[in-house]
């Protein structure tokens, strides 16, 4: 039965982050990329946007429209409105008539009833079958890292609300941890140094291109202003202000050193013959964290290995969960079905 509905059967990969989501088509690639956010009429529920088209909404939405955030660091926070994105976001991606067969990334950290509910979720959206991987072994498909081979591969994805890094090889993970902190947590480390140093705030637009533009992870050799207009907490007023290059280093360290801490911790449980072939091969950075400025340098000299970023890093999971839905079989080790996640019970 399986062959005759083979033609119509579609593999996608999505990588259903807190910040972005990305869909991955079999025979297409990437087809979407769009923020996390959908926007409601709370008078009738009705879908008004989804995507960058809700986000737009963020700072001139009336009274009447919910903007919704429906994942919290890389996990289902309110599923009645992801299932709802989803079911929106597969219909933009494919055709109705298809069949769909779904891989979804998801953090090394989540529990079963997390895991669970992204199942349910992906069900409930069209899926006849669904299965999951973890966020880091995903991004190493993407950037073609050889895991099936009898050497270490390391890998650091820094998502927006989860930092995931894992050690693979011959197929499967050697160690894994995730953190519940991304690029995200980099914004709000900015935006509350705004708030407590100036006494002023400014839109999450404004904080991510003042990261991306001055932001850094060494002390620059350039100690550039980036200006901007905020609005004063003293008097409610519009002003424009200039933050360094130097103070958005010291802000976006803080949230760094707990990332190099939780590499450092697989590192130490690395089997020692695998920790020879990292020193020798490096780690790769991905994930939309990983464009920030001198990352790789700073986790170079910090962890004495080679530290490399991946070729578009924010499409590495996409990529990946693409790549193992279609080799499933192949990659047994690293694939939980529906079969091995509803058997679980405390």
């Amino acid at each position: 039965m399986a062959s005759i509905f083979s033609p119509l059967t579609k593999n996608i990969g999505i990588d259903l982050g807190t910040s972005t989501t990305q869909v991955y088509v079999e025979g297409r690639g990437i087809v979407l990329s769009e923020p996390s956010v959908m926007a409601t009429d709370e008078r009738n529920s009705k879908i008004i946007a989804v995507g960058r088209a809700a986000e737009d909404l963020l700072s001139r939405s009336p009274e009447t429209v919910k903007l919704h955030r429906p994942l919290v660091h890389g996990v289902i926070a309110d599923y009645s409105v992801t299932r709802t994105m989803l079911g929106y976001i597969l219909s933009k991606c494919v055709r109705s008539v298809q069949r769909l067969r779904i891989m979804i990334g998801v953090p090394s950290a989540a529990s079963n009833v997390e895991k669970r509910a992204v199942m349910e979720a992906v069900y409930q959206a069209g899926a006849k079958e669904a299965f999951l991987i973890e966020t880091a072994a995903a991004a190493a498909l993407g950037v073609n890292l050889p895991v099936y081979d009898p050497v270490g591969n390391m890998v650091i994805d820094i998502g927006g609300g989860t930092t995931n890094v894992a050690m693979l090889s011959l197929g499967g993970i050697v160690v894994s941890k995730s953190l519940h902190l991304g690029s995200l947590d980099f914004n709000a480390a900015i935006k509350d140094y705004l708030r407590y140093q100036y006494d002023i705030v400014t839109d999450d637009t404004t904080i991510e291109e003042m990261k991306v533009t001055n932001g850094s992870a060494i002390l620059p050799l350039e100690d550039r202003g980036y200006y901007f207009m905020g609005r004063g907490l003293d008097d409610g007023l519009q002003r424009e202000m200039a933050i360094k290059s130097s103070e958005l280093y010291h802000v976006i360290g803080k949230p760094l050193i707990k990332i190099l801490d939780l590499v450092k911790d697989v590192l130490r449980e690395t089997p020692p013959e695998l920790a020879a072939d990292i020193m020798e091969h490096g780690i790769v950075l991905t994930g939309g964290g990983a464009k920030l400025k001198g990352l790789d340098q700073l986790f170079t000299q910090e962890l004495g290995v080679p530290v490399m970023v991946a070729p578009e890093p924010e499409l590495a999971v996409a990529k990946g969960t693409g790549i193992a839905v279609a080799d499933r079989d192949k990659l047994s080790a690293l694939v939980e079905g529906a079969q091995r996640i509803y058997r679980r019970r405390f």
